[in-house]
């Protein structure tokens, strides 16, 4: 007999955990299963066509809000081209609505509830024996027989994590070699949030702290880029974490780890390894959600904003570990002022990721049912929140636009210098919400909420609203985050960066040739070839409360602030970053200087 196990993935380059736990585990019961992935954006009678080649007698689907309705169709065409094929589906999508998916489609036959890896293969050995999964009862499955439907209706869990074993292989290494690879070290959660499933029986159970441990070592052995738990809540027992954060800190290799980390639960033992570990070591996502009490206490959800002001902002300032918070929009009394207060507190923790998420009515979540905030939402996968009682549609959609937005440029990181000078003011004088509110108006103005547009068309509409903001200063040092971002390599009349370079070399000729004077602000130059200097730095012009904010000081000691910020000043960018800018030194440029007038002239036209 032969048992498919597949899932559709939202992107390439993720993987799914489930189905290698699924067939780690049906291999310690003499159980096979081949896994098969594909992702919704491929077309679907392709993969129609590839799953049917494959002649399973059993086909199971892992089942997600993101793939569930492509799901649902797929195994539509599967059961009518292969009638045979016994189709059984699992997944937090199905386990909490079973009887109503298979009551709805006559294409399903089983569905697993709940966590599946022993539930799923007590099914196949069922199937396999020509016995019925369903009488007698195996928890966790109910099915269709005989036109009934009939079998257990409970979400299951696996008491016992340590039977489960380690799902990846040393194959897998040879195909997720680019993707992300998800690992968990517990499951289920100690809270219980009402727009979440992750604590709906409000247990946690861990997998042995020293098996773990092993695994982790396994993947940095085998220098995976990226091992990004699943825990719901991974610093809910400092017993299983602490020695774990420990342990990457001081072993994790090249290898970046992702925890998803809960705020209240934080001590300075936490804090202080992010602080102290390898740059790029660690990074953490704090779902926050929202400050607002009236919203916390509504959602089942404990926060201490006290707390978070208090282990949040060293992290963010040691400068070692990435700092994702999260906010959700469409929760209970949460207005769209109320959520600016939201954002404005979390912006002032100016964390490197600030991302906005829109409510979700999931099945079997809490806020599912309550009907005295009047959701409307989506009927269709994700159950995403059009209104509330306090939030109506326009503003929803408004927000819409903001994240899309905010997420292009502060979320993107490529433009750190620009947006923490920004971040300064406004955290000290006004609204972050506001100004991002304005920067969403001009987009929508513009209909480039309809357009495609590339990096350089995204750089000339920040520099427009800078410019209209009448901010020099941000235009400066938009320029300066293009150059160091995009190695140089995207350059526009647009934002002042023009793509004919050959005066501004001619201009700083004298200077490169000059290897002594060079050295002073580039150790170890040595004059090579233009081709080179061209690629690796460049010319800008800026204002001097941008050269200050820089941290450039090579100027005279006998200028006063006041003199600084009344010039303006030609500064040299390394765009590899390996050098700090510098102000290109004013002799080189003199006409009176003792150098030949020709070298920049054939030189450059020869050499640029």
């Amino acid at each position: 007999m032969k048992v498919i196990i597949s899932t559709l993935n939202s992107k390439y380059i993720h993987s799914s955990l489930a189905l290698r736990y699924l067939q780690a585990y049906g291999r310690t019961k003499d159980e096979a299963y081949e896994i098969v992935e594909y992702t919704i954006n491929m077309p679907i009678l392709d993969i129609l066509n590839n799953v049917t080649t494959l002649d399973a007698d059993v086909i199971g689907f892992a089942c997600y809000i993101w793939n569930i309705d492509m799901t649902l169709h797929l195994c539509s065409m599967i059961k009518a081209v292969r009638p045979s094929t016994k189709i059984i589906l699992g997944g937090p999508e199905v386990s909490y609505t079973a009887r109503e998916l298979l009551e709805d489609h006559p294409c399903i036959d089983y569905i697993v509830q709940g966590e599946a890896e022993e539930a799923f293969t007590s099914f196949v050995k069922a199937i396999r024996t020509g016995h019925s999964p369903v009488d007698p009862v195996i928890p966790g499955i109910l099915g269709r027989e005989q036109g009934n439907i009939q079998g257990s209706e409970e979400a299951v869990e696996v008491k016992d994590l340590s039977t489960i074993p380690f799902p990846y292989t040393e194959e897998d290494m040879l195909t997720l070699g680019n993707k992300i690879v998800y690992y968990e070290s517990s499951r289920g959660c100690p809270f219980s949030c009402q727009y979440c499933l992750s604590g709906n029986r409000n247990t946690v159970r861990f997998f042995p702290q020293e098996r773990v441990i092993e695994e982790l070592a396994w993947f940095v052995e085998h220098n995976v880029k990226q091992v990004k738990f699943v825990d719901r809540t991974f610093n809910c027992a400092p017993h299983h974490h602490i020695p774990l954060m420990e342990w990457m800190r001081d072993h994790g290799g090249q290898t970046n780890f992702h925890l998803e980390m809960e705020s209240i639960l934080m001590t300075e033992k936490e804090v202080d390894i992010l602080s102290s570990t390898r740059h790029g070591q660690i990074q953490i996502e704090v779902g926050v959600q929202s400050t607002h009490d009236k919203t916390l206490e509504a959602i089942h959800r404990r926060n201490d904003w006290g707390r978070i002001q208090s282990v949040i902002p060293p992290i963010i300032k040691a400068g070692r570990t990435h700092v994702h918070m999260d906010l959700i929009v469409g929760l209970p009394y949460e207005s769209k002022s109320i959520f600016e207060k939201s954002f404005n507190d979390l912006f002032s923790l100016q964390p490197h990721a600030l991302q906005i998420g829109f409510l979700k009515l999931l099945k079997g979540s809490g806020v599912r049912s309550m009907a005295e905030y009047e959701y409307i939402a989506n009927p269709k996968a994700p159950y995403e929140v059009l209104q509330t009682h306090v939030l109506p549609y326009d503003d929803v959609r408004m927000l819409k636009h903001f994240e899309d937005v905010f997420e292009r440029f502060y979320n993107s990181e490529r433009y750190r210098t620009v947006f923490g000078y920004i971040s300064e003011s406004l955290i000290q004088e006004g609204s972050a919400f506001a100004y991002f509110e304005d920067m969403t108006k001009l987009w929508l103005e513009k209909g480039n909420q309809d357009r495609k547009l590339n990096d350089a068309d995204q750089i000339a509409f920040l520099y427009e609203f800078f410019t209209l903001k009448e901010d020099q200063v941000a235009c400066d040092l938009l320029r300066y985050d293009v150059l160091t971002s995009f190695n140089g390599k995207i350059r526009d009349e647009r934002f002042g960066l023009s793509k004919d370079r050959k005066q501004e070399m001619q201009d700083a000729e004298i200077f490169w040739r000059e290897e002594s004077l060079v050295r002073q602000y580039i150790p170890n130059y040595s004059f090579v070839e233009w081709r080179r200097i061209r690629q690796d730095y460049h010319t800008i012009e800026v204002c001097g409360e941008a050269l200050l904010y820089l941290g450039i000081n090579n100027f005279d000691d006998s200028m006063t602030d006041t003199v600084i910020l009344s010039n303006t000043y030609v500064i040299i960018i390394d765009v590899k970053g390996e050098t700090k800018p510098f102000i290109r030194p004013q002799q080189c440029v003199d006409t009176n200087l003792n150098y030949p007038e020709h070298i920049a002239s054939s030189t450059i036209r020869e050499e640029v």
